[in-house]
């Protein structure tokens, strides 16, 4: 890392709450497109508008996604997919990209995801006044990634805390690895257990999944599943969380949502732009470079802020109102080879969630007592979302 100057340096962008990070990440692009920062004591560089993102997301020909995740999650996820590079990240992608096919997302959505939301939301019939993050959006989206993998219920608080510890190893290193070793040696049994007699759940797809006469073996499942479980549990909470905060408010698209599956689409796309549930996603330079007026060497750490391209106004008009009518992409999951495999379940996810609850309770309304703070530098999301039935 050079001597360059760290910008707002009273700001750990990975252990501060940051409720006003837009407002910081607008703040600097309008200085710079590129700044250093401070992420977990240390500095790394941040990457900050649209079009400096655009143009190195997709590829890791100067910044590397696998040299960067090889450091962050080797030990605790194993060989993930953001790690594995060339001709093994092709034959993996491949084999696991078969099991998350939209069709078989779609089907889940209307089985277990269905029941899942619907069985929660039982659960709150009769109540006055509830939180949505504690009481829905994360019990609702750990039963349905437990039950995706086909996990047993009843385990769903251990799978809790090891996802919680892996998706902050940029806080606690050594705490992420132990949970990384602690789910690896929970899964391997049932790894096996599913190789020899397959239901329909994803661990028994991935032992079964075959391409070109290559298959998974129990490295390479373990390493998806140690990727999946904390990733999508986080996004999906945290994208439901946010999402609830956003459409509540307006009273007839609330009850439009329940019946209106386009509408839903067009309602998540908004959101997954303008609250991102990963904020930055890292990146190693992988040789000297110039970039927004500072010098990269080799070997810098760098995370590309999906936030930031995502508020610039060169590239959304009013990027911070949250309009349903856009039609420009985002960067929410990736793009290129790095693209998210787990898109087409995580919206099926937030999908269902938002449609059984605005249909079962299409009076209900943000409590007005209770402001809804969406937080985070890193994985962002509200902690709480107070609601009247």
């Amino acid at each position: 890392m050079n001597e360059s100057e760290i910008r707002l340096p009273e700001i750990d962008f990975a252990a501060d709450p940051l409720p006003n990070l837009h407002e910081i990440l607008a703040d600097l692009r309008a200085k710079e497109p590129v700044s250093l920062i401070q992420f977990a004591g240390k500095p790394i560089w941040l990457l900050n508008d649209h079009e400096t993102i655009s143009h190195f997301i997709a590829s890791d020909e100067i910044l590397s996604a696998p040299d960067a995740y090889d450091e962050l999650f080797a030990t605790t996820m194993g060989k993930g997919l953001p790690i594995l590079r060339g001709k093994e990240h092709r034959r993996n992608r491949g084999l696991i990209s078969r099991v998350f096919f939209p069709g078989k997302m779609r089907e889940y959505a209307d089985t277990f995801f269905a029941e899942e939301a619907e069985a929660l939301a039982l659960s709150l019939e009769g109540r006055e006044r509830i939180d949505l993050v504690a009481e829905f959006t994360r019990p609702y989206t750990f039963r349905n990634i437990a039950r995706l993998l086909g996990l047993p219920a009843h385990d769903v608080d251990r799978l809790q805390d090891w996802a919680n510890r892996i998706m902050h190893s940029f806080v606690d290193m050594e705490s992420a690895s132990a949970a990384g070793t602690e789910i690896g040696d929970y899964l391997l049994p049932l790894i096996h257990e599913r190789r020899a007699q397959p239901l329909d759940d994803v661990i028994s797809l991935l032992t079964q999944a075959e391409l070109d006469g290559e298959r998974l073996d129990d490295e390479d499942i373990l390493g998806f599943c140690r990727n999946l479980f904390p990733a999508a549990i986080d996004t999906s909470t945290n994208s439901l969380g946010s999402l609830l905060s956003h459409v509540l408010p307006d009273r007839d698209l609330w009850r439009d949502v329940a019946h209106d599956h386009d509408l839903r689409e067009a309602v998540i796309q908004e959101l997954l732009r303008i609250e991102p549930p990963l904020v930055m996603i890292p990146r190693r330079a992988t040789e000297d470079t110039e970039l927004g007026g500072h010098t990269l060497r080799r070997g810098d750490d760098i995370r590309l802020c999906i936030l930031g391209a995502h508020d610039d106004p060169t590239a959304y008009d009013e990027p911070r109102q949250f309009r349903i009518d856009r039609k420009e992409s985002n960067f929410a999951f990736g793009h290129g080879e790095h693209f998210c495999l787990g898109t087409q379940m995580a919206r099926r996810v937030i999908e269902k969630g938002l449609e059984v609850l605005a249909g079962r309770f299409p009076e209900m309304m943000l409590c007005d007592e209770t402001k809804v703070e969406i937080l985070g530098g890193v994985l962002r999301g509200p902690r709480e979302v107070w609601a009247r039935l």
